[in-house]
């Protein structure tokens, strides 16, 4: 997890021994997770279509080892979470203005929360 972190892990004499064990690993694994973003960042973007059918593909194949209900609800409770963060991303993002995915996801955070 350290090395995914954006943030300078200081280690001292009151660190968790599992810190201090890996402690001189982090930057070698730190290096790979920066360059797998970067990596990513330089990828051509691909179309709504195109991840539509990827994902309706991937439903298809993998239908019965996912448990909707239960992956559902992983989302709603992260996103009722980090509800006000999202929603400002959202605002801030001129697809996501264009296209109102604040509303849209306002009016899915309803449906579950059960607001009307």
């Amino acid at each position: 997890m350290d090395s995914c972190s954006t943030s300078e892990h200081h280690l001292g004499k009151d660190s968790p021994s599992n810190k201090l064990l890996y402690a001189k690993d982090i930057p070698n694994y730190k290096n790979c997770v920066e360059r797998y973003y970067r990596d990513i960042a330089k990828m051509p973007a691909i179309s709504d279509q195109d991840m539509d059918a990827y994902l309706v593909e991937q439903s298809r194949l993998h239908a019965n080892e996912f448990n909707t209900l239960s992956a559902l609800s992983e989302l709603y409770f992260y996103v009722n979470k980090y509800k006000e963060e999202i929603l400002t991303s959202l605002d801030r993002d001129v697809y996501c203005r264009k296209h109102k995915l604040r509303q849209k996801l306002e009016q899915a955070i309803n449906l579950m929360s059960g607001s009307s």
